[in-house]
């Protein structure tokens, strides 16, 4: 019996042993393949906190959306995306696009509104300084959040100067920062050429009855037709403040403003939202 018991523990003893190896050898197997994808996982939780903002932002724009149109179907035969797609090709006519944080309802008042350029200006200033600053501040925080590394410490500057008024030495960087946008695709276009490679984009891969194709066809507009328009350097100065004028040094910088500030801005928050939409 003495004997039975001792080939027993014997047995259990040898089972014992052979188990903790096993589990030894599932354990070091484990830890080399969570240390081969520990830097996947880096990457991916990288990724979800960069994208996490963008997406909340597409998703708020479009409850806005909802919210501030909802019956007019029932009223009007008109689409809504239509209703965004005219707001946005009055509006950008004077140079302000719609932006990520930008309400929908106070865009299309403006764009309805009596007036010209200094009236439309007037009207979004105060738009973006309304309730202590609250669109502003939330168009600073969107950018600078979800800002490619290596630029975030760059828009941070930007918008310090903002805060303290230098908007004479924020224009070109701004300007620079929309060409910066635009260039998501990493080609090495320039320009306007920069613009129809988004344009293709736009076109490839949106559909043209949505709310982000007539905000992002308004946008390319502005780009062209005002921003990044072609004008010789000893005609008259336009009224919206342009790409070339800016970076090849033939404008005046005493005539750039707040408002230049705030319209840029509006354009980099809008391309920032677009241009996640196509990556």
């Amino acid at each position: 019996m003495d004997e039975d018991f001792t080939k027993i523990d014997k047995q259990m003893d040898l089972a014992t042993a052979n188990f903790s190896q096993d589990i030894t050898k599932i354990i070091e197997q484990n830890a080399r393949i969570v240390k081969k994808l520990g830097p996947t996982f880096e990457a991916i939780r990288r990724a979800l906190e960069e994208y996490a903002p963008l997406i909340s932002a597409l998703q708020d724009l479009r409850e806005r959306i909802r919210e501030e149109y909802s019956g007019f179907e029932q009223t009007e035969r008109i689409p809504l995306y239509e209703h965004i797609h005219q707001a946005c090709l009055i509006n950008t006519n004077y140079g302000w696009c719609m932006s990520s944080n930008v309400s929908i309802g106070a865009y299309r008042r403006i764009a309805d509104s009596e007036g010209g350029q200094e009236e439309k200006d007037r009207q979004f200033v105060m738009e973006f300084e309304a309730e202590n600053f609250d669109l502003y501040e939330a168009e600073k925080n969107q950018i600078i959040l979800t800002a490619n590394q290596d630029w975030q410490t760059f828009y941070e500057e930007c918008f310090f100067l903002i805060d303290n008024k230098k908007y004479q030495a924020v224009v070109p960087s701004l300007m620079s920062a929309v060409e910066h946008e635009l260039s998501f695709e990493g080609t090495n276009d320039i320009g306007k050429s920069l613009i129809n490679s988004v344009k293709s984009s736009l076109e490839r891969e949106e559909d043209p009855n949505s709310f982000l194709y007539a905000i992002s066809t308004s946008v390319i507009s502005l780009l062209n037709n005002r921003i990044f328009k072609s004008r010789d350097f000893h005609r008259q100065r336009l009224p919206i403040i342009n790409r070339n004028w800016v970076l090849h040094g033939r404008d005046k910088p005493l005539l750039w403003r707040k408002e230049d500030a705030y319209k840029l801005i509006a354009l980099i928050s809008a391309l920032r939202m677009l241009n996640r939409r196509f990556e």
